[in-house]
């Protein structure tokens, strides 16, 4: 699980927790402005529009590595929305948000874990490792 970063979670009281959401909305926007301009990238390319040689070299590198960091990033926003990883992983200032407020644009907004859910998501990851650690070894009556 990637741990959340010091600024994300240096609050310990829960209603000061609540100040910074996640916005799905905005996050995936920024995604797709990422996509988008690998399009554009290809779009001048094939239109012979870059200004040099070195440009279009340059071109095929950069829109692999934009695809394969939004490719990275949605992985990690899936583990976040199915509640695998702590929302405060993604939290950034082109996706931080409030509380829904009325006349608000509709939108998921992901709450950072508190300290103590956080505590309890790492209890339960040590038990279900320790429970895999006691399958995998084996047993004395039991031949390899």
């Amino acid at each position: 699980m990637a741990e959340p970063s010091p600024e994300a979670t240096s609050s310990e009281n829960p209603a000061d927790e609540a100040e910074q959401l996640v916005s799905l909305a905005a996050e995936l926007s920024h995604l797709g402005d990422a996509v988008n301009a690998a399009a554009l990238l290809l779009e001048a390319l094939t239109q012979k529009a870059l200004p040099s040689p070195l440009s279009t070299d340059q071109v095929y590198a950069a829109v692999s590595a934009v695809l394969v960091l939004v490719r990275t990033r949605l992985d990690q926003v899936g583990r976040v929305v199915t509640g695998v990883e702590d929302p405060a992983t993604i939290l950034t200032l082109t996706n931080t948000t409030g509380e829904p407020q009325p006349g608000d644009d509709p939108d998921l907004r992901l709450r950072p874990w508190t300290s103590a859910r956080r505590t309890a998501y790492r209890a339960q990851q040590k038990v279900a490792a320790d429970r895999n650690e006691e399958r995998e070894r084996p047993s004395p009556g039991r031949k390899e």
